[in-house]
């Protein structure tokens, strides 16, 4: 054997010494199977201990355990997926049984087939449902329009929608003659439910059966069913004609979804604001005691209607059953009739959602929390401003983190999207100014923790950064991109326009109220405002031109002109009235004489019992012109 002479002296090599040379080998060998071990070992369950219990955690990608059951088959499409790579998951439950370290032993818990809580690598919640709401009440979309919206949220990572028709749905019976004009046929029904499911998700209709029934009672053929004569909110409750109506509701929505897998029935129920009004409600209230009891009264018989007809999940929105003590829910039996659904759309949630409600939900054990992606920053807000939503999202992340050991299941989130804050309010932020708050909102849960603007998933799939401050950005890749981007010019020349008409110098010099009405100031000044006035007006034009047009495309007639009347009209008219008024005294020779405006000191007016109330009032106008 051949040794290098530093190498033969360190192990004393020679031919009489093989042991040595054996006790290398078997040194060797040691070494590089702690190698393979210690690289085995990297890829294997880790084992944390914290709080005193020792688990399991399986550290996965959540392209492997992703709510979305058919991950694979999409994959194999090639359709994009709002996966997030880089955000680890871990599955609190391994095994059919987990220790806690004291001796207590829980059963593996699973959502849709996947483990039961996710987690993010930073221990923050994860909702295995995402549930993204579509309000019909305010800019229905044309039935061709919601395959693009399926396919979307689906590539966002939405796991089903929540779809409240109100007046949209094709009633039949008395129902009928409350539905809206442009309500869809059933034909048009099926295909939309059957797209969803197409598309593989989760169908829950919402259907509101106490408050928020403005759609029917606003009409006189219903209004002897409102709780209080004055306001068209509250039905009558404890009517037996009222709850006729409700059962009819429920049947005709009941009957269509079923076909389509119907696993949760949402019943609204929140907002109720007048109680103890109508006869009927009023001797229900006085024989269980209190509002609050009267309130679960009604929700634990609509609930369990619902639930005769199929054992499914009720849902109710959180804010009536709250006021509650737990005595009274549990006297109902609500915990066995209904899963609570806490909407809080506030940017900091700690006010809102304190831990006394998390604790007077306690006698639930499952529960859902409500975020918002729009209508819910301002009833006349019709552009874009992410950060409000995406700081609702991000606080509902340590909502949930906080207070999902409280609950057996907390069930998921349901990202609410209002196009009206009721059914009486205009029109806020339609769904395409929407979506990269939506987009934004879903990857901040999906990778629960605050991104603080690297939205990678959402420009990859948007193939654009949209900002997350009020304003836009072009060349975005999503259904309604056009309207979006039109919708956010607007409110650009809006407040420039705005701006100009506050401040001008020659504008508020030359062409005030009193000018235009009157037809009196400098043809010098106006030939030069003019120029401006034009501007702003042929760009308005332009943009309402383009907008009818692609809200078209989208949406029926009634939405687009009540959107044109609502936000653009009135900067119209002023532009048009100021144009055509500099033009006519730019051509103008003569002038009027002044006064062309005079106090007069004696008009019979009362203003008010302890304020002006004389016949020589100094401060009244009257126009002479």
């Amino acid at each position: 054997m051949v040794c290098r002479r530093p190498f033969r002296r360190l192990i004393r090599c020679s031919g009489t010494r093989k042991m040595c040379m054996d006790l290398l080998f078997i040194l060797l060998f040691i070494i590089a199977l702690s190698v393979v071990v210690s690289h085995l070992h990297a890829s294997l369950p880790v084992r944390h201990v914290s709080n005193g219990m020792t688990a399991i955690d399986d550290e996965i990608r959540p392209v492997d355990r992703f709510a979305n059951n058919d991950y694979k088959e999409s994959q194999q499409k090639n359709e994009p997926n709002f996966i997030v790579n880089d955000n680890q998951v871990k599955d609190s439950f391994k095994g059919k049984f987990l220790d806690d370290g004291i001796g207590n032993k829980r059963e593996k818990k699973y959502i849709n087939d996947v483990p039961y809580p996710m987690l993010s690598s930073e221990g923050n919640f994860i909702p295995i449902q995402r549930i993204v709401h579509l309000d019909l009440k305010g800019g229905a979309y044309r039935p061709y329009f919601f395959d693009e919206i399926f396919q979307l949220l689906k590539n966002l990572g939405a796991t089903g929608v929540l779809i409240e028709w109100e007046d949209m749905f094709p009633y039949k019976g008395r129902l009928a003659a409350a539905k809206n004009g442009n309500a869809y046929s059933m034909e048009d029904v099926h295909r939309i439910l059957s797209s969803a499911r197409n598309h593989g998700l989760e169908i829950i209709p919402l259907l509101q059966t106490f408050g928020h029934l403005e759609w029917i009672l606003k009409l006189e053929d219903f209004s002897h069913l409102r709780e209080a004569a004055a306001y068209p909110q509250v039905i009558c409750f404890a009517s037996e004609e009222a709850m006729d109506l409700i059962k009819e509701m429920i049947d005709e929505v009941f009957a269509v979804h079923f076909q389509y897998g119907l696993n949760y029935f949402h019943m609204g129920a929140d907002e109720v604001f007048q109680i103890g009004y109508c006869n009927s409600s009023l001797k229900v209230l006085q024989r269980e005691g209190s509002k609050e009891k009267a309130m679960l009264w009604h929700m634990a018989r609509v609930a369990r209607y619902i639930r005769s007809k199929k054992n499914i999940s009720v849902m109710a929105w959180h804010d009536m059953v709250v006021q509650a003590s737990e005595e009274d829910i549990l006297f109902y039996k609500m915990p066995d009739l209904i899963e609570p659904v806490l909407w809080s759309y506030a940017e900091q949630l700690d006010q809102y959602l304190s831990p006394s409600t998390w604790f007077n939900l306690r006698p639930f054990k499952k529960v859902w929390g409500s975020s918002v992606y729009k209508g819910a920053d301002g009833p006349m807000q019709f552009h874009s401003n992410p950060i409000h939503y995406i700081r609702n999202n991000e606080a509902w992340i340590e909502q949930m983190t906080n207070n999902y050991r409280e609950f057996e299941y907390l069930q998921g989130m349901v990202l609410s999207g209002w196009s009206r804050y009721d059914h009486m309010a205009i029109l806020c932020e339609l769904f395409p100014v929407a979506v990269p708050s939506l987009a934004m909102s879903l990857e901040t849960l999906i990778r629960g923790r605050k991104l603080d603007g690297e939205y990678s998933y959402t420009m990859n799939l948007l193939k654009c950064l949209p900002p997350v401050r009020p304003g836009f950005v072009e060349g975005c890749n999503f259904p309604g991109k056009r309207v979006y981007e039109l919708i956010n010019e607007f409110n650009n020349q809006h407040e420039q326009w705005q701006h100009y008409l506050r401040n001008d110098f020659e504008l508020n010099g030359w062409l005030s109220n009193v000018a235009v009405k009157y037809r009196s100031s400098s043809p010098m000044y106006l030939e030069k405002i003019v120029h401006f006035i034009e501007f702003y007006l042929i760009t308005l034009e332009k943009l309402e031109t383009d907008l009818r047009d692609e809200l078209g495309k989208i949406y029926f007639n009634d939405t687009v002109d009540e959107f044109i009347l609502t936000y653009m009209e009135e900067d119209l008219n002023t532009l048009r009235q100021r144009y055509k008024a500099a033009m006519d005294m730019i051509k103008q020779r003569h002038f009027p004489k002044r006064p062309f405006i005079e106090l007069v000191s004696s008009l019979p007016l009362r203003y008010s019992d302890n304020g002006i109330n004389s016949k020589n009032d100094k401060n009244v106008f009257v126009d002479r012109a």
